[in-house]
């Protein structure tokens, strides 16, 4: 049964299809702070390269800023409960992760940046909770899902935005600048990332506008994993299940980078291009030359991966408020495995094709998230009451990230240990067992037809 609570809620709300200011003003704000993310994230496994760690290190980077960010997520969203004020909480955590984040570029050695992610994701541990309660109060419940698949699209459009000034600030300083070491391009291109990060940061502080359910008279906020049931309790449960097969993105650009570096083929064509060709020529010796068509290739196939996101997020967000919650998460994990068993074979393709899949696969990969994120979280305001729907966003987050840490260790032991390819099909035979998991415990209430 959908809780009483829940029930009122719906009957004091009139339900509209319009997408309310704060939504769209917190997507404003995710494709700012996307924007600063991405234009370090995706130079991160080549920069943990030109430091001399490879995929272990990278993935203790990924896993131990993951799982401090959920831990901080669930206290986050238990305290904006108690205190009434998501707006504050989400301002600090924009504050710290803008700060942080481009003191990456300052990094002397790999395990250096393993403390500035993990205080770029105190922040976003800070912030999640709160701000995904404030979209689900400011919004109906019958388009829930198409406003969180917005933000989510928004928060994808930033990340088609970072790679693309990540690529115009490296050909800036190598063009205009003339910077010939590898890493110095890359330390500065992290550390202008603090730009776009203070512009969410303003947006955040003048633009978005508190907005809490109110408590039912007579009801102090207390937390309580009693104010729970059982069916949420199971589906956090299948989240944590699946999230210990999803390693971080990274491993798939470190992947791609492995192969197509391997293989020379993306070098070849560069170097054969008649600008791009002599722009290359005067970067060092051939191998400094492999690198740098490496870092440009990064940003731009991330940059790629988001379009998609970006436009698909919404619709798909959408759909799941027709077609039910679960059919639309499991056809998004369906995704996940059958791309992440694709990537273990992406070597074993001649040059020329492995560039080719790259495109085909991380276009489809997209759509794993664009089906998944944005109904996962709506899901969740689905089932709980709005006086804790700040807490019930701190658990969700919690449990997703309890399995990070463990699971970008494990893929990076077993990368290292046994290659990709038991890597990545532990990481798909988790997900199809999560998805049977879904399909059989976890119980859907029916929800009103958008008029």
């Amino acid at each position: 049964m959908i809780p009483e609570a829940v029930m009122d809620e719906r009957q004091r709300k009139p339900e509209k299809s319009k997408m309310p200011r704060n939504v769209i003003v917190l997507g404003i704000v995710s494709l700012l702070t996307d924007s600063a993310s991405e234009m370090i994230y995706p130079l991160i496994p080549i920069f943990v390269a030109a430091l001399g760690s490879g995929a272990l290190v990278l993935g203790v980077i990924e896993g131990v800023a993951e799982t401090t960010a959920a831990i901080l997520k669930l206290f986050s969203g238990i305290i904006s409960d108690k205190l009434r004020k998501r707006k504050l909480l989400v301002a600090i955590g924009y504050t710290i992760s803008s700060l942080a984040r481009p003191f990456t570029g300052l990094a002397g050695s790999a395990w250096q940046i393993v403390f500035i992610r993990m205080t770029d994701r105190i922040g976003k541990g800070i912030r999640t909770a709160p701000r995904d309660a404030l979209i689900a109060s400011s919004v109906g419940e019958s388009i829930r899902g198409k406003a969180f698949g917005f933000h989510r699209a928004m928060d994808h459009a930033g990340a088609v935005l970072g790679p693309l000034l990540a690529i115009g600030t490296l050909l800036i300083l190598i063009l205009v600048f003339e910077m010939k070491d590898t890493l110095l391009t890359l330390r500065w291109t992290f550390c202008l990332a603090i730009i776009p990060g203070l512009f969410a940061v303003l947006t955040v502080l003048f633009f978005v506008k508190e907005k809490v359910d109110p408590v039912p008279a007579g009801k102090p906020f207390r937390f309580s994993l009693k104010q729970f049931d059982k069916n949420f309790i199971a589906y956090l449960s299948v989240v944590v299940l699946f999230t210990l097969g999803n390693s971080s993105d990274a491993f798939l650009l470190f992947r791609v980078g492995e192969a197509i570096h391997q293989s020379g083929s993306l070098y070849a064509i560069v170097a054969g291009a008649p600008l791009l060709g002599d722009m290359v020529s005067q970067f060092g010796d051939s191998e400094a030359q492999k690198r740098l068509v490496d870092i440009l290739f990064m940003p731009l196939i991330w940059g790629f991966f988001h379009v998609i996101k970006a436009a698909f997020s919404t619709p798909l967000g959408a759909l799941s408020d027709k077609i039910g919650r679960k059919v639309a998460i499991n056809i998004g994990w369906g995704i996940y495995a059958f791309v992440y068993l694709s990537f273990a074979f992406i070597d074993r393709l001649p040059g020329g094709w492995q560039i080719v899949a790259t495109f085909i696969l991380f276009a489809i990969y997209a759509l794993f998230y664009a089906f998944s994120e944005g109904p996962e979280k709506a899901f969740v305001a689905d089932v709980v009451r709005p006086e804790v729907r700040g807490s019930a966003f701190g658990m969700y987050n919690f449990a997703v990230g309890l399995g990070a840490l463990p699971a970008s260790v494990i893929f990076g032991i077993l990368y290292n240990a046994f290659g990709a390819m038991v890597a990545f099909g532990t990481g798909a035979a988790i997900a199809c067992i999560s998805m049977i998991l879904l399909a059989v415990i976890v119980r859907e209430e029916p929800r009103r037809a958008i008029s």
